[in-house]
């Protein structure tokens, strides 16, 4: 439903303001030890559209490093669970002993 009304919204901001988003404008560079440099005029909206894919493409290539720690982690978590896993087993399967232990029936005596 909030992406119903996020597309709505922007549908809305985007048919009143057509002019503004076609009206052409070129990029310039000037720097003091090059020449200036100048694109060529482009619509407002592909300058919009070209920056908003880079923003994506840098988040994804910043989240990508975190991704493959996490994924390393995940791995050597689901090792360590099975060998835990593997260990109760086998614990399970050894037999029991018992000792000489005073059952809950039998009172201890308790010292002064």
């Amino acid at each position: 439903m909030l992406w119903l009304l996020v597309a709505g919204f922007l549908v809305i901001v985007v048919v009143q303001n057509l002019d503004v988003l076609t009206h052409k404008e070129a990029l310039r560079l000037n720097l003091p030890l090059i020449e200036e440099y100048q694109t060529e005029p482009v619509q407002l909206f592909l300058y919009f559209l070209g920056f908003f894919f880079i923003g994506l493409l840098l988040s994804y290539f910043h989240g990508l490093g975190e991704r493959f720690r996490a994924r390393s982690l995940i791995k050597k978590q689901l090792k360590t669970i099975s060998n835990l896993e593997e260990e109760v087993e086998t614990l399970k399967n050894l037999p029991v002993h018992h000792e000489d232990t005073p059952s809950q029936e039998t009172e201890i005596p308790e010292s002064d």
